[in-house]
């Protein structure tokens, strides 16, 4: 199970520091793609660079299951906001992370 752990927490960490990247990277992409005009650029701002704190802490030994559940948060954020401006199909890009990523909290509850 512990490595089972490990491994889903390297590949998530992986995901959302891409993620968060790609966010910072790309804001004025996003913003056209999603009409994000609504979510002020200092929130997409603040958004990823904790989504790339996070996903850093989320292979630190002390602080996994903080940074599962911000993440697990953060990605059920995102499928609202994908709900509401791009539709229902990318949803699923958030909930299968969301998943793993309260799987993983749930695992390192000690």
């Amino acid at each position: 199970m512990n490595i089972l752990l490990w491994i889903l927490q390297v590949l998530l960490g992986l995901w959302n520091l891409w993620g968060g990247v790609y966010t910072l990277s790309h804001y004025e992409q996003i913003q056209n793609a999603w009409a994000a005009a609504h979510l002020p650029q200092p929130v997409w701002i603040a958004l990823a660079a904790f989504q790339i704190l996070f996903s850093v802490g989320l292979v630190l030994p002390k602080t996994t299951r903080v940074a599962a559940i911000y993440l697990a948060a953060n990605a059920l954020l995102g499928c609202v906001l994908c709900a509401s401006y791009a539709g229902f199909p990318g949803m699923l890009w958030g909930v299968i992370p969301a998943l793993l990523a309260a799987f993983v909290a749930y695992g390192r509850k000690k």
